[in-house]
């Protein structure tokens, strides 16, 4: 008895030590923006919600610029009227003009920092990232209406799936670059998914363009849902309920190497705009589908090449199956390397016409 009493004690004791924070007297971070300004300045931006007593939510943003990231967030906090908080951060947004002067430190630092998790999104924004967090978007605030956005179009869409863990174990990978989401703000209340940023180390030096997303997320994450539109003759079917997965194999008895990519799609046809979807069309939409899948996919892949950049990780895949692997030799061989992408689409199922 005297035991059980003495523990709990102490439970009373230690829970007075415990630092209490109320979270109407805390600025909540759910987003953050970084811009690039003259002189090589940073210019950071946090938006935080602030609840109204109708229940409806105001966006806020406190905006300074400094030196370096560690400086903004000191002047930020100067300027808040309230201390500001990271648990609540959900995305990290950043302009393209300082994607392409290089931001590892920005990411270092918010990798470092215990309160945020390894799981927030990051984008790249075509234009500032202080005028897209001051948009007004949705009901439950920028930061919400931001992530949402973004977790929906990797679930369901286009965008591979990165996140800030993500995109620091790919910039730390030996044989691969990192990649992350382009968003525009179109108006005061619209954003727009605008493609990927491709990154050469931490500088943004390539765009893929929304229309072709689709073969680039074929090459280096899998579908589990999305659709395609797929230009059969004169006729039009809508590819969906797509599913997928890639299967990369390094053929080191050619030389230069020969990557052999097998790309697996499995897909359902919702729409078609002829007559109907019979079993002669619908082996013309999977040899349609293939034939854009090998001629998108090889294009990409030479164009990585040309400029230098591995977002698939056909380096990484090399480096794994080689022992005594030399990383500067193989960026001379990589410009070298040839590819064989081989697609196999398989409809599951039809049945709608025109």
């Amino acid at each position: 008895m005297k035991k059980v009493c003495l523990c709990f004690i102490s439970l009373v004791f230690l829970s007075g030590c415990v630092e209490q924070q109320v979270i109407d007297k805390l600025n909540i971070e759910t987003a953050q923006g970084y811009d690039l300004e003259e002189n090589n300045l940073l210019k950071g931006t946090i938006l935080y919600s602030q609840y109204l007593p109708d229940k409806s939510v105001q966006n806020q943003t406190l905006s300074t610029v400094a030196k370096t990231s560690r400086d903004v967030l000191s002047d930020l906090e100067k300027n808040s009227n309230k201390p500001l908080v990271t648990g609540g951060l959900q995305v990290v947004l950043f302009s393209d003009s300082i994607s392409k002067h290089g931001f590892v430190s920005l990411v270092d630092s918010l990798q470092r920092d215990p309160n945020i998790g390894s799981r927030i999104l990051l984008a790249v924004t075509e234009g500032s990232a202080e005028n897209v967090l001051k948009g007004i978007y949705g009901y439950e605030g920028n930061g919400t209406y931001i992530s949402d956005m973004l977790k929906h179009n990797i679930e369901r869409r286009d965008v591979p799936k990165v996140n800030l863990h993500l995109f620091g174990a790919y910039y730390e990978q030996i044989g691969r670059d990192p990649y992350l989401p382009l968003i525009q703000k179109k108006g005061m209340n619209q954003l727009k998914l605008t493609g990927i940023a491709l990154f050469k180390e931490d500088k943004y030096v390539k765009k893929i363009p929304s229309n072709k997303m689709f073969y680039f997320k074929l090459l280096v994450d899998k579908y589990s849902e999305g659709s395609q539109v797929v230009e059969v003759g004169k006729y039009q079917a809508v590819v969906r309920s797509i599913h997928s997965k890639n299967k990369f194999k390094v053929n080191k008895h050619k030389s230069p190497y020969e990557i052999v990519i097998h790309i697996k799609v499995n897909a359902v046809v919702r729409e078609y705009s002829g007559q109907k979807a019979t079993y002669p069309v619908i082996k013309r939409i999977e040899k349609k589908m293939e034939k854009d899948i090998k001629k998108e996919s090889l294009k990409m892949l030479k164009s990585f090449q040309k400029k230098g950049i591995d977002p698939v990780g056909i380096g990484f895949r090399v480096k794994t199956s080689t022992k005594h692997f030399n990383h500067q030799l193989w960026k001379k061989q990589y410009k070298n390397v040839t590819f064989k992408v081989i697609p196999e689409v398989q409809i599951m199922e039809s049945g709608t016409v025109e």
